[in-house]
C-alpha cells in the first residue's frame, strides 16, 4: 500500500496576503532611516553640523576682497569663518527687527 504524502507547510507554500497601509508606512518610514515627520513639524536642524549641505561660489571684485581680507585679520577669522559669522549675525538681527 503505498503512503500518500503531504508536504510541508514552508514560507513559500503559505498565502500571502496584502501589506495593511499601516505596514506600507512603517516600512517607508524605515526606509527613510526611521524618522516619521508629521507635516505640521520641521525638522531640528543642528547648528555644529558637519558643512557638506550645500556650497555656494562667491564672485567678490577687489574692493570687497580685500574688505573681507582687512576685517577676517582684524577679527582673527579666517575669510570662510568670517562670512559664516557675519550672515548668521545679520540674519539674527533681521529676525529679531521682524518681531
Amino acid at each position: 500500500m503505498v503512503k500518500r504524502r503531504e508536504p510541508k507547510s514552508s514560507p513559500l507554500n503559505e498565502v500571502k496576503s496584502e501589506p495593511t497601509p499601516e505596514q506600507i508606512e512603517a516600512f517607508a518610514a524605515g526606509a527613510e532611516g526611521g524618522i516619521q515627520m508629521s507635516l505640521n513639524k520641521e525638522p531640528a536642524l543642528n547648528k555644529n553640523a558637519i558643512r557638506d549641505f550645500r556650497a555656494m561660489r562667491v564672485p567678490f571684485n577687489q574692493y570687497e576682497y580685500e574688505q573681507l581680507s582687512a576685517a577676517s585679520q582684524l577679527s582673527g577669522r579666517s575669510k570662510l569663518n568670517f562670512m559664516r559669522y557675519a550672515m548668521l549675525k545679520l540674519a539674527k538681527e533681521i529676525q529679531t527687527e521682524q518681531v
